[in-house]
């Protein structure tokens, strides 16, 4: 049976979050989300991650969610554009080959960029982080207007807000700090996450 959505996203940390994310938007998360496991991964086998979505799920709309500063760091891309452009050839190539098969296809296939890293858009609901048990609100002094530029480094911040002694790369604690974040805040504070925020939302096709 099709299915609206279908996600792929790079890592462990978005597998873990986007659902709670989602939910927030919808009340619930019962759409397939498949783990890249890595953005060298996701670049070089898009047309199989696609085909795992589609094969098992049809989903109707795919959004595909990648981390621009990790490709950089890999030396797989110089812009986020570039990585854009990139996945967006993948996944019309993807297309083109499967068009006379007897797969459903999607109606859509989305690319969305964080900028810079997944972690910008944890950041984006700063202020709800404040009540979050992890953090120390009293470290949280900053407002900003669009963290994917404000904010270099996100990991380095939110590490910076935290309580002592909070490891973030615990997978309960990475979940806690995702259940933070309320989706309509976080897309007026990140201009990436609004994207994402947008084409979630949007699945009415004409």
């Amino acid at each position: 049976m099709a299915v609206e959505l279908g996600f792929i996203v790079e890592g462990h940390c978005e597998y873990e979050s986007i659902p709670s994310i989602v939910s927030k938007i919808y009340g619930y998360f019962n759409f397939p989300i498949n783990n890249a496991k890595g953005i060298g991964n996701i670049i070089k086998n898009t047309s199989d991650e696609l085909l795992f979505l589609v094969k098992n799920y049809s989903p109707r709309k795919i959004i595909i969610s990648l981390d621009y500063r990790e490709a950089e760091r890999e030396g797989l891309v110089t812009n986020c554009i570039e990585l854009k452009e990139l996945v967006i050839r993948n996944c019309e190539l993807f297309m083109q080959t499967q068009q006379n098969g007897s797969l459903n296809l999607p109606e859509k296939i989305c690319v969305i960029i964080a900028d810079k890293t997944y972690e910008s858009w944890i950041c984006a609901d700063y202020e709800n982080l404040k009540v979050n048990p992890l953090f120390d609100a009293d470290k949280i002094t900053e407002n900003y207007t669009n963290v994917d530029e404000e904010i270099p480094n996100p990991c380095s911040w939110l590490q910076s807000k935290l309580k002592e002694d909070i490891d973030m790369k615990a997978r309960a604690n990475r979940k806690k700090v995702a259940q933070t974040l309320r989706p309509d805040v976080a897309a007026i504070k990140s201009r990436s996450f609004r994207k994402f925020h947008k084409e979630v939302t949007n699945i009415n096709f004409t």
